[in-house]
């Protein structure tokens, strides 16, 4: 949420940084839901992810001659794949697919379930589809897998996969562009709308997998984190007006975000609109990309802490560190209160000097986990809805949004003013888990905006509530699959 204010404090950051055919596949019209502009078919495209990870297809399913019939193996959308043991029986796939013309128009799609044997995902009705949100991708929900300093099995994904519940994710496409390039023309037209595109993509293909192998074809519930949850919510907002057999989302959960501002929390809502000024200009200007300074940071504080930062000079690497994620509301003005992660504050200088759930190590393995850029129009696209001062298309039909929400509200974070999204909303259906381990006085110490994916405490506070939403909001039974497929 908002690191672009942050990233402006330490742009000059940046200055230091230094097999098979790929030919789209036609076939015959698809619903509009599984169809991307360049032609993309999603449910082809499931049945190449089927044959590439030798996931078997459900014998009670009848799967389209189109789909079995052809060397699905060779089909050119999915560029890559892999297979990794995280805990126990419980595996992560990651399938690199190519959602357009362009070199960088792809995305991953990430799956973390438990296995029956190798090769054999358990068949579950529960589900959740995970949207990233600014500066790092997936790899938050696989937190203890990219943390040296957690245990390997510390992250939600895990967690809910050991649940039960059959656990997929998106990398968007701008996580995925390399940190050497220098032309980013490509990104012009990057903006919400693509991020619902590649949304749509994505959780159309998921659907597919899972009736071919006997999960069936009901909605998927979608988690959005930070402006992953923008995404989410302008996502519900296209849905709402569209016939209900085209409809991806059966529930949502809004994690630590708000997509407008109550009126008490005016003068926030006026710092969004001077972010619309600012990066308006730049985009003018012929600017498409933001760099992302996580990695940076946190990689000076956790090989060199006690060296002056060349961020801020009188301070050394591990205080930035600790400032950029303690502090956050200095540095990035959204919330009166709102942070990273819960910190402790020296009683003279008022400077945070340690973290209070997550570990100061944990935390820079966060950082060091984010990707090199983000796509400036997405930013400014946000920044647009937040400042509410124009007509944008993607609030017009929140009232028609129905289905069950939850918010994950970590006080610390954007805390309560999350809310005020909720009452915009026509879902009857809306449920709060609220993460608090300090007495209200204490907020600015409190349970963080990233504290979330990190904490010690974030499985019981966090997850175990995530999995006990999901599971009484799983769809029941297998469901229609389109075009009349059955299971």
């Amino acid at each position: 949420m908002h690191v672009t204010r942050v990233f402006l404090v330490v742009a000059a950051l940046a200055l230091l940084v230094v097999g098979c055919s790929r030919d789209p596949v036609s076939g015959p019209e698809i619903p509009v839901t599984d169809l991307a502009p360049t032609g993309f078919d999603a449910e082809l495209v499931a049945g190449e992810i089927m044959a590439a990870s030798g996931w078997e297809f459900a014998p009670e399913v009848a799967v389209p001659d189109r789909v079995t019939h052809r060397d699905t193996k060779c089909l050119g959308w999915i560029l890559d794949w892999s297979r990794e043991a995280l805990a126990g029986d419980v595996f992560h796939y990651t399938f690199l697919v190519q959602v357009g013309p362009g070199e960088f128009d792809r995305i991953n799609v990430h799956r973390v379930v438990k296995e029956r044997r190798p090769y054999r995902p358990i068949r579950t009705r529960h589900s959740i589809f995970l949207q990233h949100g600014d500066a790092v991708g997936f790899v938050k929900f696989m937190f203890g897998q990219a943390a040296p300093s957690a245990p390997d099995d510390h992250a939600a994904a895990i967690h809910l996969a050991r649940g039960g519940v059959d656990v997929w994710g998106i990398d968007q496409n701008w996580v995925l562009v390399p940190g050497d390039v220098e032309d980013f023309a490509f990104m012009e037209d990057w903006g919400l709308d693509n991020q619902i595109a590649n949304l749509r993509i994505a959780m159309g293909v998921v659907r597919f997998v899972r009736l071919f192998s006997g999960g069936g074809y009901t909605p998927l519930n979608l988690l959005g984190y930070s402006s992953g949850a923008v995404t989410g919510y302008a996502y519900l907002n296209d849905e709402a007006v569209m016939p209900p057999g085209h409809r991806h989302v059966g529930g949502f959960v809004c994690a630590d975000m708000n997509y407008k501002y109550g009126p008490e929390l005016d003068a926030y809502r006026l710092n969004n609109c001077a972010d619309v000024e600012l990066y308006g200009d730049r985009i003018a200007a012929g600017d498409f990309v933001e760099p992302i300074p996580f990695q940076i940071v946190g990689e000076l504080a956790a090989l060199d802490p006690d060296t002056e930062s060349p961020i801020f000079p009188g301070f050394t690497n591990l205080q930035v560190a600790l400032y950029f994620g303690a502090a956050t509301f200095d540095l990035a003005p959204y919330h009166p209160t709102w942070h990273y992660w819960g910190g402790t504050f020296d009683a003279e200088t008022g400077f945070p000097v340690d973290l209070n759930f997550t570990s100061i190590d944990g935390a820079t393995d966060f950082m060091r986990t984010g990707c090199p850029w983000e796509a400036l129009r997405f930013i400014y696209d946000y920044s647009r809805i937040m400042c509410d001062e124009e007509d944008v298309p993607w609030d017009d039909n929140l009232a028609q949004v129905e289905v069950p929400v939850l918010y994950l509200e970590p006080v610390g974070g954007l805390g309560e003013s999350g809310r005020y999204t909720l009452g915009l909303l026509g879902s009857e259906d809306i449920e709060i888990a609220t993460a608090s381990l300090l007495p209200p006085e204490q907020v600015v110490m409190d349970f963080g905006h990233i504290d979330l994916w990190t904490a010690d405490q974030a499985p019981e506070l966090v997850w175990q509530p995530l999995l006990e939403w999901i599971n009484a909001h799983s769809h029941h039974g297998h469901g229609n699959g389109p075009r009349g497929h059955r299971n």
